[in-house]
């Protein structure tokens, strides 16, 4: 029965071998001679199991228009959809396969479905609404439709005209309701230019998640509140510092999401109840990476077996099954330098370097 197992082993891993894997890595570069207009050039870096086989420019975008954001692959977390498209953290939609710029306005991504992007605006002077990006037809359009809600949750917003903040409910029709009196004074010392709100996660169509910052910045604590009853639950605290960029949730499943907070990441678990500063990345494809930035960079592990030790940002830590990338960087004193893409060739079981220079961001892995 052993000999059988052995030789079953080594038949799968034969298998798995003679299997070509081919894997895109889609790289956003600065090109340096667009500082103005802060241009951006897009790459497909192609891999044959795990080793790189060359690069294609697919196009350059302008990341600055009339002294406005534009197309910012450097704002908040990027998505791939259907293996060509590229949404930006800020909305933007990006064609990979034909090469052009969808759609350069600006929203909050909910979600993707079927042949659509589902947006929400929530602006001071375009107003709240609902709009949809059909990739059939490639047409952007507000949705007019007062029934469409394709989001959980009820109309709840942060009041910040004075410290501390307050959260109110606003029902149809009726008068403003008061949930918490006392919600936190907000993420400070952000780059923004306003002082974006805290962390807000409905868990369904009455009870949320939000985060409260302490006066000094130095801790958050994560509460849920029924919208229905304005009960207000402590789940758990987290110490922090002031960090450049805001806060960013991820939505794991329906019981758990990721907060993003500088090189932190923060596990948010209502079923549990509890709230963790995670040592390790969520695992993706197997590969977690080390939160923490250490003398000697972040540990990196797959499968929970340490791979690798390297100086990189935790943005650029990307993952698809059996390959993983990096930009490594060296470290000497206050200044950092890129030196080139690191990558994990399965079959060998190493990371390979690759040559690249000037990256802006990694966005993640396609299948080629």
């Amino acid at each position: 029965m052993r000999l059988l197992n052995v030789l079953f082993f080594v038949i799968s891993c034969n298998y798995f071998f003679a299997q070509d894997v081919k894997n895109g890595l889609i790289v956003v570069h600065v090109d340096p001679s667009g500082k103005a207009d802060f241009k951006q050039k897009i790459y497909n870096y192609h891999f044959l199991n795990g080793h790189f086989q060359g690069r294609d420019e697919l196009l350059t975008v302008t990341g600055k228009k009339d002294g406005k954001d534009n197309i910012r692959t450097d704002l908040g977390i990027n998505t791939l959809y259907n293996n060509r498209y590229l949404i930006t953290g800020i909305g933007n939609i990006i064609d990979l396969k034909d090469k052009k710029v969808l759609f350069d306005g600006r929203a909050n991504l909910i979600r993707c479905s079927n042949d659509s992007a589902i947006y929400y605006t929530n602006d001071i002077f375009k107003g709240k609404f609902y709009s949809v990006y059909n990739f059939k037809t490639n047409t952007y359009a507000e949705v007019k439709n007062l029934l469409f809600k394709p989001k959980l949750g009820q109309d709840v917003e942060f009041d910040k005209t004075a410290l501390p903040y307050k959260l109110n409910l606003y029902p149809a029709s009726k008068p403003k309701i008061e949930l918490v009196k006392d919600a936190g004074y907000g993420q400070t010392g952000t780059t923004d230019v306003t002082k974006p709100d805290p962390t807000f996660w409905w868990i369904d169509n009455s009870n949320f998640v939000y985060a409260n910052y302490n006066k000094e910045n130095t801790e958050i604590t994560f509460c849920k509140v029924n919208a229905d009853t304005k009960t207000n639950t402590l789940i758990g605290k987290v110490a922090i510092k002031p960090e450049a960029l805001a806060a960013k949730l991820q939505k794991l499943s329906n019981t758990q999401a990721l907060v993003y907070l500088g090189a932190k990441q923060i596990l948010i678990d209502v079923s549990a109840n509890t709230v963790t500063d995670l040592l390790f990345t969520s695992p993706s494809n197997g590969f977690s990476a080390e939160c923490k930035t250490n003398t000697y960079g972040h540990l990196i592990k797959l499968n929970d077996k340490d791979v690798g030790k390297y100086h990189f940002q935790l943005k650029n830590f990307k993952t698809e099954t059996n390959i993983a990338a990096i930009v490594k960087e060296l470290i000497m004193g206050a200044e950092s330098y890129q030196q080139g893409l690191g990558v994990w060739n399965f079959n060998k079981q190493t990371w390979e370097t690759v040559d690249a220079e000037d990256v802006l961001t990694l966005v993640g892995f396609i299948k080629e």
